[in-house]
């Protein structure tokens, strides 16, 4: 059962400039939820890694924790017998080894210095795989084996956590996954080469670095996952939702939003927020350390999203009745 000194909820966005990146932060020792402001009107992708960096190396250097979840898929479905990308990614055989590719093949082009993915779809070994634009392509199916789902985003959708968007789906106009997600790769990749052993990517590596202590760790989360179990679906905007929601979620007295939240905010930093929360609540379930359907293999090639466990049966009691499962904690894949 992991426990962490501090819990950072980060909104993430692929558009060329970056525009709708939120950061929020709680600590389990007061539970006020704050807004981390840019340093300018806006975060870059470059800031923001920048800024974790900086706050889980300082974190390391006393003996603390961070658990950091990012809204972004981490990974590309990986099939069997044939891997990623449909086959056109040969030799790349983990999702740090896709990181490199997808590096690879978006430097250079716009956007490069704050980690743009979009001109990685260049690249004869991506650009095929994605469904970039129009009716829906001949070699595009949502069946599992298909290719174009991860396992976690199957069994999100089979146990009623929701439906999270294919990385590869392009075509929607308001939920731009993929592009998210390739730029999303490219941040991680330089946040872990930052960071090195000090930092977990999770599930892919245990939660205890080689020299068997402890360290931070950065996950994919869906921050519709805990809106839904603290307020809806919809959207929080302002102060007065967000703090019933956050109520829920074990915040408590009168600051639960913290002293720099103003009284209306956009729909960014409300799931950095709510998903700082929800990652506070959740982390001291057992389950969410050893969600059903996720093997070695799954954790290093695909990822998981934090919070899908498999079986949601119990999971909404467990939560509001502030419930925890005792015992030994998984370590990561």
């Amino acid at each position: 059962m992991p426990v962490f000194d501090e819990y950072i909820g980060i909104d993430w966005t692929g558009a060329l400039p970056a525009r709708g990146i939120a950061i929020a932060r709680v600590r389990p020792d007061d539970a006020a939820v704050h807004l981390v402001p840019p340093p300018g009107r806006h975060w870059s992708r470059r800031e923001a890694m920048d800024w974790v960096g900086e706050r889980l190396a300082a974190h390391h250097r006393v003996g603390a924790r961070a658990l950091v979840g990012i809204d972004c898929g981490f990974s590309l479905p990986y099939v069997p017998g044939v891997g990623y990308l449909d086959g056109r990614a040969a030799g790349v055989d983990d999702m740090m080894g896709l990181w490199d590719l997808v590096d690879e093949a978006a430097v250079g082009g716009p956007g490069a210095d704050d980690f743009c993915g979009t001109p990685a779809l260049a690249d004869p070994r991506l650009g095929p795989s994605f469904w970039l634009a129009g009716r829906r392509p001949a070699h595009w199916t949502d069946a599992e084996g298909g290719g174009k789902r991860r396992r976690v985003e199957l069994v999100a959708a089979r146990t009623g956590v929701g439906t999270p968007v294919s990385v590869f789906n392009l075509a929607a106009a308001s939920k731009q996954v993929g592009k998210a997600s390739l730029a999303g790769m490219r941040s991680l990749r330089y946040l872990k080469r930052r960071l090195g052993d000090a930092l977990a990517v999770w599930p892919a590596e245990a939660l205890t670095g080689p020299d068997g202590a402890a360290r931070s760790a950065v996950t994919e989360i869906y921050p519709t996952l805990f809106r839904r179990r603290a307020h809806g679906l919809a959207k929080i905007r302002d102060h007065a939702a967000m703090a019933a929601a956050l109520a829920r979620l074990g915040c408590h007295g009168g600051s639960h939003a913290g002293a720099g939240v103003p009284a209306a905010f956009d729909d960014h930093a409300g799931d950095a927020m709510i998903a700082a929360a929800g990652m506070m609540r959740w982390a001291p379930l057992d389950d969410v350390w050893a969600p059903k359907g996720l093997d070695t293999g799954t954790a290093r090639r695909e990822g998981w999203i934090f919070g899908v466990t498999g079986d949601m049966s119990g999971d909404v009691t467990a939560i509001e009745s502030g419930a925890v499962v005792r015992g030994g904690a998984r370590g990561g894949g």
